[in-house]
């Protein structure tokens, strides 16, 4: 008996996570997963803010011809102030013209409240739309976007004060904004900075030692005074009375991306008890100048612990200031150009036809399976193992998951690894003994014909590794499971039929590489379990009808 009834779904309400949405989707025990879908589909209706005033409308036309350029079909409808109605019409970079007076027409006269309300806006934006952007360097009108329904918002600033954009340019490349340069201290508490510390709260940061890392804290990439500082560390060493806990402590205070390091500082031994201050001198004579504080903690004390309270700069000698110089990173067109070139990057397809011609080179590769799989049989291709342990879904549930697929899905099981993974494959296979539908080409294979066979793959499913990379380079459906090592949404294979799923928990990102460094026991790994995993599997194998024309369809066993 063949049924195409689906797995029910889970509980899930949607988040935003960096530039793409994140479905949270409750799992057992209480866990929950989150699923990255990086489709993106091609934009039909754009609509357009340039709210500001002649000259600044003036700086923006280039970013306005970009994105007339890139989506040529689309349907732009632009806003502007009225006063520059006619030259937008003169242009020809929008099909359609709206006007809303944000701002007055002579700057002068400005308040700080909008000229027209919030329900003239709405009524001027009426209607649905793809995409919405704000084309204004200066956040004053970016939350008219919250008024626009829009299946992305776009625009320049911070998340944290716009959680309601989807794709967002950080606002980061001008330094002009306030600085601390009016005051003679500056206070950065320990969640000011990152830490890798086990244990972090909002007073202090605390390790055991059993975390080894280049170094524990690093941050806060701020701005400071200019003139002669000093910076104070403040640790607390807890160790047994009678046992010698030999704690050293490095700092280094770094400038301008981390790569200058003007100042270095070494305690070779930390007193126990109290609060022990550690003094960093330098000098800093550009106000623009981003700094970085890093901590290097040496030593495995037994029984001991480490905290870290923060830093206080202090202001020894302020510098004469001089004319008024800022450096700009980026010119106000450039940022709205970039922006421009972002939202293009997002909705675009990722890698060419042509492109997937020549990772996948060689279209006469032989059959996946030696002996052979049908052409019409469903074709799953399973990565178990990467190049890190801390990435690696553990074994037994990879185990678990083909059992499910086999027994519940009509499809095929290639394993596919590099040669010295071949006894973690074997072990797999053996636990599925006589399973003629589970092949095993670990290590059997090169890098090139993997290709091949991922090209014939129905769905790749992969931790985070190359073969999850290639997969979505090769259009093919890809289900990544992501540890907490790294962010899906900044590391993770993009395509038009790949998702991602990671563990919603708090120590992530961790950025380890080692399984052993985590202090954690793997939980980001152990909370995903396999019928997750399945749920997703079976619905990116249910074909659309827009993809396949009618094609197969999914056979699930009864």
């Amino acid at each position: 008996m063949i049924s195409t009834k689906q797995p029910p779904p889970a509980a899930s309400h949607r988040q935003s996570a960096a530039n793409h949405p994140a479905l949270l989707c409750s799992g057992t025990a209480g866990a929950q997963s989150a699923l990255h879908n990086f489709r993106v589909d091609r934009p039909r209706r754009l609509l357009l803010l340039k709210l500001d005033h002649r000259g600044d409308f003036l700086i923006g036309l280039p970013a306005l011809e970009k994105l007339r350029a890139t989506f040529p079909d689309s349907h732009i409808t632009l806003v502007c102030g009225s006063w520059n109605t006619t030259i937008a019409r003169d242009l020809g970079v929008a099909d359609e013209i709206r006007t809303y007076d944000y701002f007055p027409e002579n700057s002068q006269n400005w308040t700080g409240d909008a000229v027209e309300d919030v329900d003239r806006f709405r009524e001027v934006c009426k209607g649905q739309f793809d995409i919405a952007v704000d084309l204004r360097v200066d956040e004053d009108t970016r939350p008219l976007l919250r008024h626009v329904d829009a299946a992305l918002r776009c625009g320049i600033g911070s998340r944290t004060r716009h959680p309601y954009l989807d794709i967002v340019l950080p606002a980061e490349f001008e330094a002009r904004e306030l600085r601390p340069v009016d005051t003679d201290t500056v206070v950065l508490g320990p969640d000011a900075f990152h830490s890798r510390m086990p244990l972090r709260t909002a007073f202090f940061h605390e390790t055991d030692f059993s975390v080894i890392a280049p170094h524990l804290i690093y941050g806060p990439y701020t701005c400071l005074p200019t003139g002669r500082l000093r910076a104070e560390f403040a640790f607390q060493l807890e160790a047994p009375i009678l046992w010698p806990a030999k704690v050293r402590i490095t700092i280094e205070v770094a400038r301008t991306g981390g790569m200058d390091v003007v100042a270095r500082k070494r305690l070779k031994r930390v007193p126990k008890s109290g609060v022990t201050l550690i003094e960093v001198e330098f000098a800093n004579s550009d106000p623009t100048a981003r700094y970085e504080f890093r901590v290097f903690v040496g030593g495995r004390p037994w029984r001991s612990r480490l905290r870290f309270f923060g830093v206080r700069v202090h202001l020894l000698e302020k510098e004469e200031s001089g004319a008024r110089f800022l450096p700009a990173e980026l010119h106000i067109g450039e940022q709205l150009s970039l922006l421009v070139q972002l939202i293009a990057e997002r909705v675009r397809p990722l890698y060419s036809p042509d492109l997937l011609n020549r990772i996948a080179r060689r279209p006469d590769i032989r059959s996946p399976a030696p002996a052979g799989i049908p052409p019409s049989a469903k074709c799953i291709v399973v990565a178990p193992l990467s190049n890190s342990t801390v990435r690696d879904w553990p074994l037994d549930r990879y185990t678990n998951l083909i059992g499910m697929l086999l027994a519940k899905v009509e499809c095929y099981v290639v394993l596919v690894g590099a040669r010295d993974q071949s006894t973690s494959l074997n072990h797999i296979c053996d636990q599925h003994d006589g399973e003629p539908r589970l092949v095993n080409l670990g290590g059997r294979i090169d890098w090139a014909e993997l290709a091949g066979v991922v090209r014939r793959a129905d769905l790749v499913i992969a931790n985070n590794s190359g073969v999850a990379h290639l997969a979505a380079a090769c259009g093919r459906p890809t289900l990544a499971i992501y540890s907490g090592s790294h962010q899906p949404q900044e590391w993770g294979p993009r395509g038009e039929s790949v998702r991602t799923v990671t563990a919603a928990v708090p120590c992530s990102p961790c950025g380890y590489e080692r399984l052993e460094l985590c202090p954690h026991d793997h939980r980001c790994m152990k909370l995903i379990e396999p019928e997750t995993i399945f749920r997703h599997a079976v619905t990116m194998l249910s074909p659309r009808p827009v993809e396949t024309g009618g094609g197969l369809d999914l056979m699930l066993r009864s």
